[in-house]
């Protein structure tokens, strides 16, 4: 199986092995890609097998797809927490005032209320999921969850709201979303609680996967 610790670092062209063979390339084409002999590629293997472990081709690029996800997790959640700091910092009149703020932030931000529905979606959230504003501002979130999982983020949304500190479901390495016209794409996630006079809010950040890459 794919191995569950720190990844070692790779040098350049050990990345670039494994990021073309997870697009399905083949070591003949690597090397020609690469303009080198498969010799050298087979070569390339063997150091990254030194550096990960005896694992097979697949299990390798899994274990570099993992690092790289839960890398792209861990940015996602810092970014959440400093933003988290901000608002916090000002005022505590509503959450009109975090407006400025994430308005123009280039990750897809909202802001859900306890009971599921989108307070506040910003301009990024907008284009992302294909609503105008006046149709994500009150939408209940759901309506951005593939249906054969609504159910299960219900679930998970009442436990998180009942204790965030203690559950952290929010926090998605990968998951599905759906858009307006019902297109489904793969997703980052990070959420954190924050109090307000009016009640807890939920501040989702958001990153579509595809954007990484």
């Amino acid at each position: 199986m794919p191995i569950d610790r720190p990844t070692p670092e790779l040098s350049p062209r050990e990345q670039q092995l494994l990021k073309y063979a997870a697009e399905g390339m083949t070591d003949t084409a690597i090397a020609h890609k690469l303009g080198i002999s498969e010799a050298t590629v087979a070569t390339y293997w063997g150091r990254v097998r030194i550096k990960l472990g005896p694992y097979s081709r697949t299990e390798l690029v899994a274990t570099m797809m993992r690092s790289e996800s839960k890398a792209a997790l861990q940015e996602l959640r810092q970014a959440n927490q400093n933003l988290v700091k901000e608002l916090q910092a000002q005022s505590s009149s509503g959450t009109t005032f975090y407006r400025d703020l994430l308005e123009n932030a280039p990750d897809a931000m909202i802001l859900v209320t306890e009971a599921g529905l989108i307070e506040y979606g910003n301009l990024a959230a907008h284009e992302l999921f294909g609503y105008d504003r006046e149709e994500l501002n009150g939408l209940d979130l759901l309506a951005l969850v593939p249906l054969r999982f609504q159910q299960r983020h219900v679930q998970h949304r009442l436990e998180f709201v009942r204790d965030p500190a203690r559950r952290q479901m929010g926090e998605h390495v990968e998951t599905p979303a759906v858009t307006k016209n019902a297109q489904e794409f793969p997703i980052r996630a990070a959420l954190s609680a924050i109090t307000t006079p009016a009640g807890l809010i939920v501040m989702c950040v958001i990153r579509p996967v595809e954007q990484e890459k």
